[in-house]
């Protein structure tokens, strides 16, 4: 299992077992995860997202890694949401980043934190040159975040601001 320390988070990428239950009871899920899990996230968005990861990890084992990793706030003790990329790195060696915070714990700079662990992760493996992203350009929260990555604006795909960051 793969796990990442920041200062004060954990960040652990999401197993098969964990994505499936996410349609079992909470309880079942906060014990595989070993944290509470943030009521509003799960609700909101969390209960699809690990769906259609399970979905995705269930056909190919190996995206362990290039898939979600689950927030763990430390002191808290509580899985805050999730982070990760959207596949293995590509024909170019670029690897899509996405995040999702639950509403209780924005704007403490938690997105930003796991952000940077997963980039420098991910610029350590061999086969990875850049790191993408995009988001709503009324998203100005992840405008922020990505524009506090050092992350380039590269154009715009109706809505979304597109993004880009290549390996140092």
């Amino acid at each position: 299992m793969f796990t990442l320390q920041t200062e004060r988070l954990t960040l652990t990428a999401c197993s098969e077992k964990i994505a499936k239950a996410a349609y079992g009871g909470k309880r079942q899920l906060e014990v595989l995860v070993g944290a509470k899990i943030a009521e509003k996230w799960l609700e909101d968005e969390g209960r699809g997202l690990l769906n259609y990861y399970w979905y995705m990890i269930s056909r190919d084992n190996n995206l362990i890694g290039y898939g979600l990793w689950l927030i763990i706030h430390r002191t808290d003790q509580v899985m805050i949401g999730t982070a990760g990329f959207k596949g293995k790195p590509d024909e170019n060696g670029s690897i899509e980043i996405g995040y999702g915070i639950d509403v209780a714990y924005r704007r403490q700079g938690y997105t930003y934190e796991a952000a940077r662990a997963l980039i420098e992760w991910g610029f350590a493996q061999p086969n990875v040159n850049q790191i993408t992203a995009d988001c709503l350009t009324t998203n100005l929260g992840s405008i922020r975040v990505l524009e506090k990555l050092g992350m380039t604006r590269t154009g715009m795909a109706g809505s979304y601001i597109q993004w880009k960051l290549g390996k140092p």
